[in-house]
């Protein structure tokens, strides 16, 4: 085969054409030739260029890099790419991405390949924001798990000392508990969102997601309430409920931006309204802005498209809720609205199978937890303590210990009919706990149930082993008792 002798005008031609700036040095670092890209990319003439050492327009702290750069490709050898900045004359300063090697013929000649970076560096702020945000997700995924232990203690105090207290006090209490189930909906909303899942099995109740986006919604608004109308019994839907609740985070903000804008007299509104028709969930989100023209819906979801002010917005938020649409099997629709406004709907379609529903209350009540033997660890004093007392009230007999390896001694010595391990304690914790419990005494992984404030990588790795639950902290002592009575009963039916 033979070689093709490529023309010299073609290299010109490429030269000159070259949206990258390139620039030769000779042997001393001084421009020897540069293509028009360098003139446009440097903001400096060409004749401006020639003849002058390169490292001289740079800027004054990327300069050192930037002859070491030049001193390695003229020794033959080719140095990583880095970021160098050149001073231009009114721009400020132009960040390039710059490559430097020895030229063909190791005659200490120097070839730099010159790459703009100014559309790159906006975004910055941006991509730093979003990993501070990341870092942000695990730190809160741990003050979640603290303040759960310290809301559940708070909790069953309150719900312990209300059995036997007076109508007056009963009413405090009532009231105590309430405000903390509040905090508790709010810790578990931000944690949850703050999970890193990309799976799409979820079992999503649209109603209580859509409640849960509103509640963080109000974090980082500027106080405005969203009405809505939301049908209670609204079919489940398949798929990410982190990734729905982004979706309809980023409707909500371009909601409240559009009525931000609004420069007449009429009162802003934003609405929220769910129904279900023809096995699909639509769920609206209805302003009453300036509206989006009907020839430009389309653009609106294309990457970057905005129209904030720059350093407002990526341009990317619908564009990821028609990804999380498409992804749930759905699609996301701008409509005509009414009195002007704009109304974006999520279609989502139903999910094709069903849970089990749980059994009557009234049943699990009259079968009780009297006599049952219970096993509870637990690092945090406070809930061993309440949790004892509660399994007094329910006639349980209730052990409890303090960390993974008493566990362990103690459901190897005892006969228990329940075990209830935190997930997170000393020694190793109740995912360590439970797989050497296994290993002893295989008949209690079915008696298992776990408590966690948060779902850590741990529990991840015994998902489908056998345990009979997990329960998220805080919970309230009637609804834990309910669901251990469950676990008691219906074990018992099946032996």
């Amino acid at each position: 085969m033979h070689n093709r002798v490529i023309s010299p005008d073609v290299y010109m031609e490429a030269w000159q054409a070259s949206p990258l700036a390139l620039i030769t040095l000779d042997t001393s670092g001084k421009v020897e030739s540069a293509n028009p890209a360098s003139e446009r990319i440097l903001a400096k003439k060409l004749e401006a260029l020639q003849g002058m050492r390169l490292v001289g327009f740079a800027h004054q702290l990327d300069r050192g890099a930037l002859q070491s750069m030049i001193d390695e490709a003229r020794v033959g050898r080719t140095p990583g790419r880095q970021e160098i900045r050149f001073l231009t004359p009114s721009d400020g300063d132009q960040v390039t991405g710059l490559s430097a090697a020895p030229m063909i013929g190791g005659d200490g000649r120097v070839i730099c390949v010159l790459r703009d970076l100014s559309k790159e560096k906006v975004f910055r702020p941006q991509l730093l924001h979003t990993e501070r945000m990341a870092s942000m997700g695990k730190i809160a995924s741990i003050v979640a798990h603290e303040l759960n232990n310290a809301l559940a203690g708070a909790m069953g105090c309150v719900e312990l000392a209300s059995t036997s207290a007076d109508s007056h006090i009963a009413d405090l209490l009532l009231t105590a508990r309430q405000e903390l189930q509040r905090a508790s909906a709010l810790v578990t909303d931000i944690k949850e969102y703050a999970r890193v899942e990309d799976g799409m099995s979820d079992h999503i109740e649209v109603a209580d997601t859509i409640h849960r986006a509103i509640r963080l919604h109000r974090f980082s608004s500027s106080g405005f309430e969203l009405t809505t109308t939301i049908e209670d019994e609204l079919p489940r839907v398949r798929g990410n409920t982190n990734q729905l609740i982004q979706a309809l985070l980023n409707l909500f903000r371009n909601a409240e931006d559009a009525v931000d804008a609004l420069e007449s007299d009429r009162p802003p509104a934003i609405h929220v309204a769910a129904v279900a028709k023809d096995d699909v969930v639509f769920i609206d989100i209805v302003d009453n802005g300036l509206g989006i023209l009907r020839e430009a819906r389309a653009t609106v979801f294309e990457p970057f498209y905005s129209t904030k002010a720059a350093g407002s917005g990526t341009g990317l938020g619908l564009t990821v809720v028609q990804a999380i649409a498409t992804a749930h099997g759905g699609r996301v629709e701008i409509l005509d609205t009414a009195g002007g406004g704009t109304t974006v709907r999520l279609l989502l379609p139903y999910a094709d199978d069903e849970r089990t529903p749980e059994p009557p209350m009234d049943r699990l009540m009259s079968a009780g937890l009297q006599g049952i033997r219970v096993l509870v660890a637990d690092d945090e004093p406070t809930i061993r303590d309440i949790l004892r007392r509660a399994f007094q009230l329910y006639g349980a007999e209730a052990t409890t210990v303090g960390d993974a390896q008493a566990a362990i001694a103690a459901a190897t010595k005892g006969d228990f009919e329940l075990l209830l391990l935190d997930a997170r304690m000393p020694g190793g914790g109740g995912a360590e706990a439970f797989r050497q419990m296994q290993a002893l005494k295989p008949e209690l992984a079915r008696k298992t149930v776990f408590m966690t404030g948060e779902l850590s990588l741990d529990m991840a790795d015994i998902v489908g082993e056998g345990y009979a639950a997990i329960v998220q902290k805080p919970f309230l002592i009637e609804q834990l008792m309910h669901k251990l009575i469950d676990i008691v009963h219906t074990d018992a039916s099946d032996d």
